[in-house]
């Protein structure tokens, strides 16, 4: 567990290094859109790992704590990278972000209570 949650900060921070690199080497408005792709990719990275992060040390009392912050970091850098593609083309909107939101968050529950009852099947849980 240790080790997975060392290999994670390592790439969390790799990727926070390179999207800082790319903010500072490159113009936005005459960049190519391999830049951009270089942004956005490291971004997601970013969000994933701080997510997962962050998601892991709030998830104290579940039995899979990793499986869980994995995924909910996940989902959190793709609400968060959609949001802010939306922005980018000027389609975004409060009430756009608010169903967005709403769907990921009903996809969550929707998988947590799969799992559960997987692992409930399984005898997994104690």
């Amino acid at each position: 567990m240790e080790r997975q949650f060392f290999t994670l900060t390592l790439i969390t921070i790799l990727a926070g290094a390179s999207m800082v690199m790319v903010i500072f080497s490159f113009d936005p408005f005459k960049s190519s859109e391999t830049i951009k792709m270089l942004f956005f990719g490291s971004l997601f990275s970013f969000m994933w790992g701080a997510g997962t992060m962050a998601f892991f040390i709030l998830n104290i009392g579940t039995n899979d704590r990793w499986a869980d912050s994995f995924r909910r970091g996940l989902f959190l850098s793709m609400l968060f990278l959609l949001l802010v593609v939306f922005k980018r083309y000027d389609i975004f909107a409060w009430y756009v972000g608010a169903v967005i939101g709403g769907i990921f968050i009903a996809f969550e529950v929707w998988i947590y209570k799969k799992l559960k009852k997987r692992n409930n099947v399984d005898g997994w849980s104690q």
